[in-house]
């Protein structure tokens, strides 16, 4: 989802907000993902995220702004109302081409 901010009456746009010298060309990424990775990894991931920012689109590294949501199997609902993470099943779910075991709110290939 991509929304439209005017830049200029947000605290996490002005200045110098944190030792960070935002401009024009701030960039914001928002990440939702199952929650259990560790707080080194998410720091390799924001390295990451801006190396591929500034390789791929010149986005300079202190002009990306990453967001992370962590939740767990009883937040998502992937159709039909219901919560599929949290449903016991031993039958394989189809996902694409793809045959996907859902067991205990894990999935395993």
């Amino acid at each position: 989802m991509l929304t439209g901010h005017d830049g200029t009456h947000s605290t996490l746009r002005c200045g110098d907000y944190l030792g960070v010298r935002r401009d024009d060309g701030i960039v914001y990424v928002s990440i939702t993902m199952r929650s259990g990775r560790t707080p080194a990894q998410k720091q390799a991931l924001y390295r990451r995220i801006a190396e591929l920012a500034e390789e791929h689109a010149g986005t300079e590294p202190r002009n990306v702004f990453v967001t992370v949501t962590e939740n767990e199997s009883a937040d998502w609902s992937l159709g039909h109302g219901v919560a599929q993470y949290l449903v016991s099943s031993d039958r394989p779910q189809v996902c694409g081409d793809r045959a996907v075991a859902v067991r205990r709110g894990r999935s395993a290939r």
